[in-house]
C-alpha cells in the first residue's frame, strides 16, 4: 500500500495516525506523580500566596526547584504538604 502511495497520500495518512495517537494519550491529564506545577498552580492548589510558598521553600516545608528563571514544585510534594496540613 505505502509503496504505491503518493507523497501527499503518505503525509495525509501520517497526520491521521499522529492525531489518533495524540487523542488516545489523554495529554490533558498527565501522570500526576511526575507532574510539575508552576508557582501559580501550586499557590492556587494550596490557597496561599507566592510569599508563603517562598517562605515554605526556605523552611523546607515545600521544596521547590528552578529551571532557568522559573520555579517549579513537584505534584507529589504539593500533595504531601496538603496532607500534613489537613
Amino acid at each position: 500500500m505505502i509503496e504505491n502511495a503518493s507523497l501527499d497520500e503518505l503525509v495525509s495518512e501520517l497526520k491521521t495516525i499522529i492525531k489518533e495517537v495524540i487523542e488516545s494519550c489523554d495529554l490533558s491529564s498527565p501522570n500526576e506523580s511526575g507532574r510539575l506545577l508552576t508557582r501559580t498552580e501550586a499557590s492556587e492548589l494550596l490557597n496561599v500566596s507566592f510569599v508563603t510558598l517562598n517562605k515554605w521553600n526556605k523552611q523546607g516545608v515545600l521544596p521547590a526547584f528552578s529551571v532557568g528563571t522559573r520555579v517549579y514544585y513537584k505534584w507529589e510534594d504539593v500533595q504531601d504538604s496538603m496532607k500534613r496540613v489537613a
